[in-house]
């Protein structure tokens, strides 16, 4: 972990929970929309904790799954991640910034986000993370450092979850044409880790590696076959 002083200081900047009455209109918000649009399935509730410090990983197929753990984990919760929402209608993508998600941007250090991250979770809170980082069409892709890092680095436990649709994400088509809502269907799995390092300062590249295809078979044994790529876990 950080310094105490260090981790003092972003505890000052990021209390959680925060922004509770902001992030409670969106997360209401986001209820009536999902329900208006959406057919949502969740499984493997009895797997999410009461308390923290946790860290949430799961698949990232689209904007959709994005709101999987506000769903599922009706408790506060911060998002870290790049989150422009390419392929979601413009009204959306007010809901980063208003939810203040922290800013990810690939090929820099981070540091705020990464240390704002820490501080969170050595506060008992809970941290979704998207490991892949950016929206794609399935199947799994590799992870990158991000999300290993920081379950090397902090020791928390992991709560995987997998989310797909019918109709490839359609969302839209399926209710202008089909005339219905989009089924979506979140698995939640079981808690793994706290993941070793022999520095949780700096975690070596080859852990970071490691750590990051575990995560990424976790997730992928959330989901059906087709979607898995190269983290089968009955391949492995």
């Amino acid at each position: 972990m950080a310094s105490e002083d260090l981790t003092q200081e972003y505890i000052d900047k990021y209390p959680w929970p925060r922004r509770r009455f902001i992030r409670w209109l969106l997360r209401s918000s986001i209820d009536i929309a999902a329900g208006l649009l959406v057919r949502w399935e969740i499984t493997g509730k009895e797997n999410i904790p009461q308390t923290g410090p946790l860290l949430v990983v799961g698949n990232h197929f689209h904007f959709v799954d994005t709101i999987a753990p506000i769903k599922t984990v009706r408790k506060p919760l911060e998002f870290i991640g790049d989150f422009e929402m390419p392929n979601a209608p413009p009204i959306m993508r007010i809901f980063p910034n208003a939810w203040q998600t922290l800013k990810i941007e690939q090929g820099t250090p981070n540091y705020e986000a990464l240390q704002a991250s820490e501080a969170i979770l050595a506060q008992n809170g809970m941290l979704v993370i998207y490991p892949e980082g950016h929206v794609h069409s399935g199947p799994l892709n590799p992870a990158l450092p991000g999300a290993a890092y920081m379950a090397l680095r902090t020791g928390v436990p992991i709560l995987p979850m997998g989310t797909i649709s019918d109709n490839h994400w359609k969302l839209f088509n399926t209710i202008t044409e089909q005339k219905r809502r989009l089924k979506v269907m979140t698995k939640i799995g079981k808690i793994f880790g706290p993941l070793k390092t022999e520095n949780p300062n700096r975690p070596s590249r080859k852990e970071i590696k490691a750590a990051g295809d575990l995560i990424m078979t976790k997730i992928a044994a959330l989901l059906p076959k087709e979607y898995r790529g190269d983290f089968d876990p009955e391949l492995s």
